[in-house]
């Protein structure tokens, strides 16, 4: 007897055969790509936490495809970087710290992203939500970048009420403006909790969306970063304080951020489902990075059984929250490698497109439509190459590896004192039955199955397999790495260095390959000229972009740098060329020119065994 919801798949399967495969019918999937910001792996219920309960998530991803193995970048400039260029950061001196809103940086105009492939095949491309991948010219804003709208914020972070950002600089100076435009016009009159102001937008856009053309909606949600010092932690204001289960105080606040976060997420799955276009949308929902649950802006998110925090080599700064739904998948946590930068191509092939070489991403498309093997056999973690720390991680198969200078980073394992409960939770699967997304899936006549519901969050479990645990957890040094089966020991508490000297050998001669094909940033370079004072308490482009200019290096001249700050020179300006433009980001050396200190880990010899 054909049970009920296989009938719901035969009903769906046209979709199925429209998407799995090299063929694609007239019309176009259309793609709703769900970032979020800072959001730890343990801070979704789907992943069997029975603290913050993330009802409409579950309901999704409980009927996706779950990839269980996904690894984004450390933080925020890098995975957005990643995620529209489908390239590892350091290729374009967009890697380690994130930018500055003074910073005249930004991905190079001469890469094609991803939303300007689609425009090709017809879509039309809005950005509702976080940019901050370059605002100091307008060549780098998203209009410039392919997408036709763009509702939300240009930098890093704003308060969750004022949208403005407060940015200090570490010579002490603050400088602070507002943040959130619609287009290009500053949105001075704005006054909602910034989580409503951009699922209102989001669900407009859907609304007024004319369906001959396939929608890419991109919303980058900027909860639950944390706010400025003033106030990190900025829950709705006039409602009560629920999740009176969670013990810790601040992480009640912090899962009352993703509780509402969460709903207004099935807020606009719902805003799909009435527009009669939700069974023929691909629906990504990732975080960009793992969660800063101590250190400067905690939000006091938690990546545990996963180590570190946001800004490390570690597993809990890059292994964060991932699915992938469409109305025509079986549910299934997919166990395959993936990376950030495979959304390009496996999304561009769903669409029916195609990229060429040159990029680091892989088209992952057949091998989770069809539970197959992942494409992808390796994936570079991280290349930190600043003056405090330079440190490298990388992943091969099972095994992975990190060597350098760790030292400083926060390096342990963080938040189970966050994890107490003071009383009972509530009941899991009834709050999943009583979501907006399991109230739109009955209508398309999918009810949620109580048995597979708890199957599939069995199955998204991290499991340490790896029995044994050091005394005192591996940190690199100049003379040795730290190796992990991170299959078995995902905690990367048990090292296998002296006893993988080959596995060791083999992935430190790939990753000193790819650590001389970085492109280096030079040093960090602030530009007085930004302050939002001189744009009436606004962040805006500040530069023109054709006037002349002497020099090839965004990070070299008269601004602000950490070789000068002392010095004083704010007063000073520097130009650069608008030809420049076409191959600038912010380095001028490349790989190991002039390597020294931890640089020689890498570069100067074979291994480092």
């Amino acid at each position: 007897m054909i049970k009920a919801r296989e009938l719901i798949w035969l009903r769906w399967l046209p979709f199925l055969c429209v998407l799995c495969g090299s063929v694609y019918s007239s019309k176009r999937p259309n793609i709703l790509f769900i970032m979020v910001d800072d959001m730890g792996w343990n801070d979704v219920s789907y992943h069997g936490s029975d603290q913050i309960i993330t009802p409409n998530l579950d309901t999704l991803a409980t009927q996706s495809v779950i990839l269980q193995q996904y690894y984004s970048e450390a933080i925020c400039t890098p995975a957005r970087t990643a995620l529209l260029t489908g390239k590892y950061p350091m290729r374009l001196g967009m890697h380690g710290m994130p930018l500055y809103n003074s910073e005249d940086r930004g991905i190079p105009i001469t890469e094609q992203l991803f939303p300007e492939y689609l425009k090709k095949l017809g879509y039309s491309t809005h950005l509702v939500g976080k940019w901050h991948l370059g605002m100091s010219r307008r060549q780098f804003l998203p209009l410039s970048r392919g997408y036709d709208s763009h509702y939300g914020t240009r930098g890093g972070f704003v308060d969750y009420y004022t949208h403005h950002k407060v940015e200090g600089w570490p010579n002490g100076r603050q400088f602070f403006g507002l943040d959130f435009f619609d287009d290009d016009i500053p949105q001075n009159e704005e006054d909602r909790y910034i989580v409503d102001a951009l699922t209102d937008r989001a669900i407009k856009i859907i609304q007024n969306h004319n369906e001959s053309r396939p929608l890419f909606l991109h919303l980058a949600h900027t909860a639950p970063h944390a706010g400025n010092e003033g106030g990190l932690l900025q829950p709705p204001l006039f409602s009560t304080v629920r999740n009176r289960h969670i013990a810790h105080s601040d992480r009640r606040l912090y899962a009352e951020m993703v509780t509402h976060l969460d709903t207004h997420i099935g807020k606009v799955v719902r805003a799909l489902a009435n527009k009669g276009i939700l069974e023929d949308t691909i629906i990504v929902f990732v975080s960009d990075n793992g969660a800063p649950t101590v250190g400067q802006f905690n939000n006091w998110g938690v990546n545990l059984p996963f180590r570190g925090k946001k800004q490390t080599p570690w597993e809990g700064a890059v292994r964060v929250p991932a699915f992938i739904w469409h109305s025509s998948f079986k549910p299934k946590v997919w166990d395959g490698l993936m990376h950030i930068t495979d959304w390009m191509p496996t999304l561009l092939a769903a669409a029916g497109g195609e990229i060429g070489t040159g990029i680091d991403g892989v088209n992952q498309w057949n091998s989770i439509c069809g539970d197959g093997e992942s494409k992808r056999n390796d994936v570079l973690i991280a290349i930190e190459d600043s003056a405090t720390n330079v440190y490298a991680a990388y992943r091969a198969g099972d095994y992975k590896i990190i060597v350098g200078n760790v030292s400083g980073l926060s390096n342990g394992y963080y938040g189970s004192d966050l994890l107490r409960l003071k009383e009972s939770p509530p009941d899991y699967f009834p709050s999943l039955r009583s979501s907006d997304v399991a109230k739109v899936f009955e209508k398309l006549g999918l009810q949620l199955d109580y048995d597979q519901v708890l199957a599939m969050r069995k199955a998204s479990v991290i499991r340490q397999l790896d029995g044994v645990r050091d005394l005192i957890p591996c940190e690199p040094t100049p003379t040795r790495g730290c190796l992990y089966n991170v299959r078995q020991d995902p905690s990367e508490s048990h090292n296998l260095w002296s006893r993988g000297t080959k596995i060791a050998a083999l992935l430190t001669s790939r990753l000193r390959a790819l650590w001389s094909m970085q492109q280096r940033r030079g040093p960090l370079a602030l530009d007085a000229r930004s302050d939002p004072a001189n744009f009436d308490y606004t962040w805006v482009p500040w530069l023109n972009d054709t006037m002349p200019g002497d020099t090839n290096n965004t990070n070299s001249g008269t601004n602000i740098t950490a070789n000068n700050i002392d010095a004083g020179i704010l007063e000073n300006t520097y130009l650069v060329n608008k030809s420049d433009l076409d191959t600038r980001t912010v380095a001028s050396v490349v790989g190991c020119d002039r390597a020294t200190g931890f640089r020689n880990l890498l570069c100067l010899i074979k291994t480092v065994i």
